[in-house]
C-alpha cells in the first residue's frame, strides 16, 4: 500500500494499558500526536474506563472503546477483530502501544515492547500462578509480535539492547523513543488542602513483585528504628498481584510500632497523585525490573529529591539527579534514605539537578519521534518489492536491447 497523499490513518492500540505506566504514556503521548499532525486522523483503541475518561476530546481523535480485555479476550481481539476494524477504517498504519500486533493487518504494522517481566529471565518465580500462567502466552505474543513489525519501539537505550538481544531482533527493526513529561502540570499553581497530615516519602508504580515494596517497608522500618521523627511512607499504585500485595501488608504489620506510619494506598486518581508528588519531601523508587521508570520523571517535575535503585535504566533516565542503592538491600535502601534527608542544603541540590534533567524529556520531543517513526514505515512500504517489479510486462527479447535485458535479469534476479 502507498501512504495518502494528504490525510493518514493511524490506529493506536491501547486496549491493554490500565495504571500505570501505560496509562501515562497514551494519556500524554495522544493530545501531542494530535497537535503535531493536524491533518492526520488517530484512531484510539482503549480497554480502560479512567483511561478513556481522561483523554480529552480533540477533532482529530477517536477513542474506540471496546472494554476492559484480559488476555484471553486480548488473544481474540487481536487476533481476530483488530485487524478488521483497521481493516474497516482503512488505516495507513497500525501501533500497537502494549505489546501485542495483529497478525493479519491489511497496513504495516509497529509495536511498543514496554512490559519488561515478559522477556526478563526469572521474572515468573514471585508471581501468583494467574500471571505465571498468562506469561507465557504475553511472551509468545510478543515475539510474534516483533518478527511481524516493521519496527519496534523501547522506552530506553538500556531495554532496547537486553530485549532487543534477547529476541534476536535487528538493530534495524529498533527504534527508541523516550517517554516525556510537561513539566508545568506538576508545579503548584496555588496552595491547596494536604492530602496527608504528616510529612511522608512517596512511592508510586503499580504493584508487583519487581516494584519491591517489601523490601522499602523494611528498609523504612530499619531507618525508623534509627531516626524516630522520620516521615511517613506513602505507597500509591494499582494492585496487579494479590500475592505481593499481602506481603506488603505483612511487612508493615512486622514494623510493629511503625506500622501506622506505613500507608498503602492502592490505586489513586491521576490528578490526585500530582499532590501526593508535590507534598513529598523525598520519592524513593526501589524496582529493581523496569524498561524505564516514568515515576522518576514526575518527581523530578514536582520537585522531590530522589532515591533510585541502582540499575542501568535508572542511571539513564536520572543520571546524577539521584542518590542510588542496590535494591537487594534492606541496608543500602534505608541508607540512601537517611543520606537524601540528611541536610536541606543536599535535598536542594538533588532538587536542583533533576530540574537540568528534565530538560532532556519532552511529549513533545517524544511524540515527534513517534510521528518520524511512522513516516519512516509508510514510505518503505511505498516502495515498490522486488515481487511487483517482476508483475511489470517482460521485455520482448528479439528487439536485443542490451539495456533492457540487463535491467530486467537484475529484476527477475532472486534477492540476495
Amino acid at each position: 500500500m502507498t501512504a495518502k497523499a494528504t490525510q493518514r490513518r493511524f490506529v493506536i492500540d491501547g486496549s491493554m494499558a490500565k495504571g500505570g505506566g501505560g496509562f501515562t504514556y497514551l494519556v500524554n503521548i495522544i493530545p501531542e500526536l494530535a497537535a503535531q499532525a493536524p491533518g492526520d486522523q488517530f484512531k484510539v483503541i482503549l480497554g480502560h474506563e479512567p483511561l478513556a475518561a481522561a483523554m480529552p476530546d480533540l477533532p482529530n481523535v477517536e477513542i474506540d472503546f471496546v472494554g476492559d480485555v484480559g488476555v484471553l479476550k486480548r488473544l481474540q481481539f487481536t487476533y481476530g477483530q483488530a485487524a478488521q476494524k483497521a481493516r474497516d477504517w482503512d488505516a495507513d498504519l497500525y501501533f500497537s502501544a502494549s505489546d501485542w500486533l495483529p497478525p493479519n493487518l491489511d497496513c504495516p504494522g509497529a509495536v511498543a515492547l514496554r512490559n519488561p517481566n515478559i522477556f526478563a529471565e526469572g521474572a515468573a518465580k514471585d508471581l501468583s500462578w494467574r500471571h505465571k500462567i498468562r506469561l507465557p502466552i504475553l511472551r509468545g505474543a510478543a515475539r510474534l509480535s516483533a518478527r511481524i513489525a516493521k519496527r519496534v519501539m523501547f522506552v530506553s537505550d538500556d531495554s532496547s539492547g537486553w530485549i532487543g538481544d534477547s529476541i534476536g531482533l535487528p538493530e534495524a527493526k529498533r527504534t527508541v523513543i523516550h517517554h516525556g513529561i510537561d513539566a508545568s502540570q506538576w508545579q503548584q499553581d496555588e496552595p491547596k488542602p494536604s492530602l496527608h497530615s504528616r510529612p511522608f516519602i512517596l512511592s508510586v508504580s503499580s504493584v508487583y513483585p519487581y516494584k519491591n515494596y517489601v523490601r522499602l517497608i523494611e528498609a523504612y522500618t530499619e531507618m525508623a528504628r534509627r531516626n524516630p521523627d522520620v516521615p511517613d511512607l506513602v505507597i500509591i499504585g494499582d494492585n496487579q498481584c494479590d500475592t505481593t500485595m499481602q506481603a506488603m501488608f505483612e511487612a508493615r504489620d512486622a514494623a510493629g510500632e511503625f506500622a501506622e506510619w506505613i500507608h498503602i494506598l492502592g490505586e489513586v486518581p491521576y490528578a490526585e497523585i500530582r499532590e501526593y508528588y508535590r507534598e513529598a519531601c523525598l520519592f524513593v523508587f526501589p524496582s529493581y525490573l523496569e524498561t524505564f521508570g516514568h515515576p522518576l520523571l514526575e518527581a523530578m517535575a514536582a520537585g522531590a529529591p530522589l532515591v533510585a535503585a541502582d540499575i542501568p535504566v535508572f542511571r539513564e533516565v536520572a543520571r546524577d539527579a539521584a542518590l542510588y542503592a542496590d535494591p537487594f538491600s534492606v541496608e543500602a535502601l534505608a541508607t540512601a534514605m537517611e543520606q537524601a534527608m540528611a541536610s536541606e542544603t543536599g535535598r536542594k541540590d538533588l532538587i536542583k539537578r533533576g530540574r537540568e534533567r528534565l530538560r532532556a524529556f519532552r511529549w513533545s520531543r517524544s511524540a515527534t519521534k513517534l510521528l518520524a517513526m511512522f513516516d519512516a514505515i509508510l514510505e518503505e512500504d511505498a516502495k515498490p518489492t522486488v515481487a511487483e517489479v517482476t508483475e511489470l510486462p517482460r521485455p520482448d527479447w528479439r528487439e536485443r536491447r542490451p539495456s533492457t535485458r540487463i535491467a530486467a535479469r537484475v529484476a527477475t534476479s532472486p534477492a540476495r
